[in-house]
């Protein structure tokens, strides 16, 4: 379980933050595939990220935020 989905769309680490009423959960396969693999989930660098547990879409992060630079480098494929 390692992201949460909440009803609104916003996306969050599952280890961070409590649970709601109608979570939705992304298991630690299919989030390894979509933040490492494929790089279209994208959050910030650690110490920033350990305060908001912040997850986003990759061309859906809000304007100012900073995205850690392992989603900026170049994919091995």
């Amino acid at each position: 379980m390692a992201l949460r989905v909440r009803m609104n769309g916003q996306i969050f680490c599952a280890a961070l933050t409590e649970a709601l009423p109608g979570d939705t959960y992304i298991d630690d396969a299919l989030h390894y595939e979509m933040s490492v693999v494929h790089r279209v989930l994208v959050s910030e660098p650690a110490e920033k990220h350990s305060k908001s547990a912040r997850w986003w879409w990759r061309r859906a992060v809000p304007a100012g935020t900073e995205i850690d630079p392992f989603y900026k480098e170049p994919q091995d494929d």
